[in-house]
């Protein structure tokens, strides 16, 4: 290895320690700051542990760059000092940034009580407002931070000069000797080897939403809420956008229906009146991973589901449920909020609905509600953990809680684990009323579970009828012990699917696959079969009801308990870009900037497109609007 190479990875060394214990030391300072909101050691072991992690990634994200321009100069036949000085500023730079966002962080805290993120980018286009609130509020904050980073940034110019401008040389040796160390960073990037990158989901601890971005830095932060706006869709932008006022007239027409109207600065706030009262049962909810209708007999698909299928006669069984979307994020956004489907992600993974976004945990809190997540897979996914501890949940349980389970696969213990510690949850404090949400995982790819427990459906093993089969005894073992232990004397249970098993089709929204499971068991209830068409949203303001939750809500669906004998239903779902809103006789559907199209729709068969529905497919619009209108500019909560 030339001197040449030894020097700049000496530098970048130092760079990289530099830079790790500033952020550290910030972390600190912001945790003593913030001590009287940490609970004690387990907390600030979260946020120092959890912060190393991510300091790790982020420094090994900023440095790959570097070093892969040394690996491809060491291999050109080329001399000069542009390389050492390049680096030289590169890093320089960074430090600077690095420094600049963890000086800024406690004047956003206090403004926003989170690190710098999305906003920080956003209020940029306001720079006149942002910059007035800073002298006005926070002027001697912004005075100290800025001689500091004046200061920071001659110290470290200081040091940058020491640093030596050696002549690249051309070595193809040591080209080849970088190569490990790029292999190093590269999993420091991802933080490890396991199945999914490092993100904010994996350090988070608390229901506190502040307390949830301290392992982070403020750069990875920034970073992470660039990538986020990447991603997102607008369906004002997508579908062709009506005019707000009009999407906004639709809506309330609607939710007029459903309550009374509570305030027009939140315009789908209204007030649920429920079919009973108040009884302080507990509400246990179980989303059983990829269970279409073509797995249930009871709902004319395959006989994989004997236990589903036995409880078709003594539950509230939906014979025409439909869930709202392809993916489980969407599902649990569709069961746990009610949230209306969109072309954007699911809110589970959306900066805005990070905190102070409605669900059923954040409502059930308020009447003492107890609320978990139980998993049995990593809950970071899909940052399930950091929603729902964001949005009011107390606690998660994930397999990182299992103490001895009898299986682990691929996608964590199997469902039998996963039911059995949620019994053991659920008898613990039988005072305390619960609300718990329990996400089943094996049947999911590449379908793992335990030898022994059902008969095969097929050969192999591993596939997904036989995943089904499993998945259904597993639950059919939980409900009946249960009912064996007079839990259900005093529960509202739902079982629901989050979707169908890999959605697809031949049509622009393949309906079909929509179709899933859904049953609610209640002391308060008949047992009957419904064949209302349903929608996914309707089951959050439906549970509601039924524990005599009196409160205003911002949901659209269905108190199912009271609709009008004549009620039809409807079911909206997204499929990729392309959105459905579907009422039992007509499906609109809308695709990306082109005009929307109506199909009769009956008995699971598309007929030929009809004349525009224009009623129709503006409901279809302002729906699908609001949706992202609602998230964007944050009316989806309590008032």
């Amino acid at each position: 290895m030339t001197l040449f190479i030894r020097k700049q990875l000496g530098f970048l060394g130092q760079f990289f320690l530099l830079a790790l214990i500033l952020l550290t030391l910030s972390r600190l300072a912001i945790v003593l700051w913030q001590w009287p909101r940490i609970d004690g050691f387990t907390d600030v072991q979260a946020i120092l542990v959890g912060g190393l992690r991510i300091d790790l990634a982020t420094l090994s994200q900023l440095l790959f760059l570097p070093l892969l321009g040394l690996a491809i100069h060491a291999l050109t036949p080329f001399k000069g000092h542009w390389l050492s000085r390049a680096i030289k500023v590169y890093c320089w730079v960074l430090l600077l940034v690095l420094i600049l966002l963890e000086l800024s962080t406690p004047t956003f805290i206090m403004e926003y009580d989170s690190r710098p993120n999305r906003l920080f980018f956003e209020y940029l286009s306001s720079p006149n407002e942002v910059f007035g609130m800073l002298f006005n509020g926070y002027l001697f904050e912004l005075v100290i931070g800025t001689l500091l980073l004046v200061a920071t940034g001659w110290l470290t110019r200081q040091w940058l000069k020491r640093h030596s401008g050696e002549i690249a040389v051309f070595s193809p040796a040591s080209s080849l000797l970088i190569l490990p160390l790029l292999v190093l960073l590269l999993l420091g990037a991802r933080s490890g080897v396991q199945h999914r990158p490092i993100n904010p989901a994996m350090v988070a601890f608390s229901n506190d939403r502040m307390l949830n971005t301290l392992p982070l830095n403020s750069t990875y932060s920034v970073m992470y809420a660039l990538y986020q706006m990447g991603n997102e869709s607008s369906a004002a932008k997508l579908y062709g956008e009506i005019p707000e006022a009009t999407m906004l007239d639709i809506i309330q027409r609607d939710v007029s229906e459903l309550g009374q109207l509570v305030t027009s600065d939140m315009p789908s706030l209204h007030q649920l009146t429920p079919s009973q009262p108040f009884q302080n049962r507990n509400l246990i909810i179980v989303v059983e991973e990829s269970l279409g209708a073509q797995f249930v007999g009871a709902l004319g698909g395959k006989s994989l589901t004997p236990s589903i299928d036995q409880w078709r006669d003594k539950s509230w069984f939906f014979e025409n449920l439909y869930a709202t979307g392809t993916r489980s994020a969407r599902g649990l956004e569709a069961i746990t909020t009610g949230f209306l489907p969109s072309p954007a992600r699911p809110v589970l993974k959306l900066p805005k609905a990070q905190g102070n976004f409605f669900s059923l945990a954040g409502l059930l809190s308020s009447y003492g509600y107890e609320s978990s997540f139980i998993y049995g897979g990593e809950s970071h996914f899909d940052n399930m953990k950091g929603f729902f501890l964001n949005n009011g949940f107390d606690l998660t349980i994930d397999q990182n809680n299992y103490a001895n389970p009898s299986f682990v696969g691929n996608w964590g213990v199997s469902d039998e684990d996963l039911f059995n510690q949620a019994l053991v949850y659920l008898e613990k404090n039988p005072e305390q009323s619960k609300f718990s949400l329990i996400f089943t995982s094996t049947n999911h790819t590449p379908f793992e579970f335990p030898d022994g427990k059902i008969e095969l459906y097929e050969e192999p093993k591993q596939t997904v009828n036989n995943s089904v089969k499993y998945a259904d005894y597993a639950l059919g073992k939980f409900l009946n012990e249960l009912e064996a232990k007079g839990m259900m004397k005093n529960s509202v249970v739902m079982v629901v699917a989050d979707h169908d098993a890999r959605v697809w089709g031949d049509t622009l929204v393949p309906i079909e696959h929509f179709h899933i499971p859904g049953f609610i068991i209640s002391p308060d209830i008949k047992p009957k079969v419904d064949k209302t068409l349903v929608s996914q949203i309707d089951l959050a303001p439906t549970l509601l009801s039924l524990l005599g939750i009196d409160h205003q809500v911002p949901m659209l669906g269905h108190d199912l308990t009271q609709i009008p004998a004549d009620y039809q239903g409807r079911a909206i779902m997204q499929y990729g870009d392309n959105q459905a809103y579907w009422d039992g006789q007509e499906v609109v559907i809308l695709r990306p900037n082109q005009q929307p199209i109506t199909y009769p729709y009956f008995e699971g068969h598309f007929g030929k497109e009809s004349a525009h529905d224009t009623e129709q497919e503006l409901l279809a619009l302002a729906y699908a609007q609001f949706a992202s209108w609602a998230y964007d500019k944050q009316k989806y909560r309590l008032n």
